[in-house]
């Protein structure tokens, strides 16, 4: 999955919920896609972006690209710049 410069790190200990996970349901109601190939990940991070809403799991060893910002926000913070972005895009 291309990441691109809209894609905001989440860390999060819920993330390991895989797919039973409250906010990947969040995710999947907003309209956005999973961009990887179907399986159970161990991980607490995903990278979601903005702009092409499309998400993936973090896979150890393999880095998809760098969060805005080279860090990583809560699932809360996130929503409170998903709805300001919601507010000011198109998509």
């Amino acid at each position: 999955m291309k990441c691109g410069d809209a894609t905001i790190g989440i860390e999060d200990a819920e993330i390991r919920n895989n797919w039973h996970s409250e906010f990947i349901k969040f995710l999947d109601e907003e309209g956005f896609l999973y961009g990887g190939p179907k399986g159970y990940f161990l991980g607490d991070v995903l990278y979601v972006n903005l702009s092409s809403k499309r998400y993936a799991f973090e896979w150890p060893g393999v880095g998809f690209t760098e969060p805005i910002a080279n860090t990583y926000i809560s699932i809360e913070d996130f929503k409170t710049i998903y709805n300001i972005y919601k507010k000011y895009s198109n998509n």
